[in-house]
């Protein structure tokens, strides 16, 4: 975006009430080219953080912001935020410093997808926000931000096994957080919601008859409804390992495998299926 009289409003202040503005001030000359070029490769027109507004010293208005900032010289490159310079940058630092600079003002990986998760959370799409912060989790485990938003997401879809192990071990500050105390009960709470009667008195018919598949079945389906993925297949692959052409066992067995993207039991369910069948 180039500054001009008209839409120095509009591109600047306006603009810097909402994302952060990199304001930079050149010349049209090989003293400000190579500057110019790795600007413009790093930050695109629909970059949805940072706007890069290019100054030419050469026009009035650039020239007159110059002078009232009181730079010195060009290349130049001033940080816009709120309607006011916050940071500045002057000659050779702005190459040398440029992924430093970018960075200060662009959200880390893990950050943008922290809000990806949160954002199909919203949605209703509680697999897709469950897969992005896992991955923003495994960016940086030390992250308790991204750590607490991915255990209470594995609390809410019931991975229950996942959420208690990922919270264990908590450092002196981390326990101390109301947020962990928080999530230690909402685990405490479904861990408790888990032991229905439907699921207890299932388990007693499958441990006098471990071999009646409609139970079996029928405990899996409860199981794998109550966050107990692990348990609920592992009752279906002791079956199969007896007799692999059970087909409403093995169907059952895929199906609820086809619910778990992403979680590391799914690849690990499914590497002894295929075992067992090759």
């Amino acid at each position: 975006m180039q500054l001009t009289e008209n839409n120095v409003k509009e591109v600047l202040l306006d603009a810097s009430m909402s994302k952060t503005v990199f304001l930079y001030f050149y010349i049209d000359g090989p003293e400000c080219a190579k500057t110019t070029s790795a600007l413009e490769s790093q930050i695109s027109d629909n970059n949805e953080y940072v706007s890069l507004v290019k100054a030419n010293i050469a026009d009035d208005v650039s020239k007159a912001i110059a002078m009232q900032i009181g730079l010195q010289g060009v290349p130049a490159l001033v940080v816009f935020q709120q309607g006011r310079p916050v940071d500045a940058w002057q000659g050779d630092d702005i190459l040398s410093k440029m992924r430093e600079i970018i960075a200060k003002y662009m959200p880390s990986d893990a950050e943008v997808l922290l809000r990806d998760a949160l954002q199909a959370e919203s949605e209703g799409d509680l697999e897709t926000a469950l897969s992005k912060a896992r991955e923003a989790y495994e960016l940086d485990e030390k992250d308790l931000q991204a750590k607490h938003i991915y255990a209470r997401l594995l609390i809410k879809n019931k991975n229950l096994d996942s959420a208690e192990a990922l919270l264990q071990n908590p450092g002196r500050e981390e326990a101390q957080s109301q947020n962990y105390q928080d999530l230690l009960s909402a685990l405490n709470l479904a861990k408790q919601a888990q032991e229905s009667p439907e699921i207890l008195e299932l388990e007693a018919k499958y441990a006098a008859d471990p071999h009646n598949d409609e139970v079996i079945v029928a405990l899996a389906v409860a199981l794998s409804e109550a966050g107990k993925k692990e348990r609920a297949l592992t009752v279906l692959l002791t079956r199969l390992k007896e007799d692999l052409g059970i087909e409403n066992v093995k169907k059952t067995f895929l199906d609820i495998l086809s619910t778990m993207a992403g979680d590391p039991l799914q690849s690990k369910f499914r590497r002894k299926l295929y075992t067992l069948m090759y």
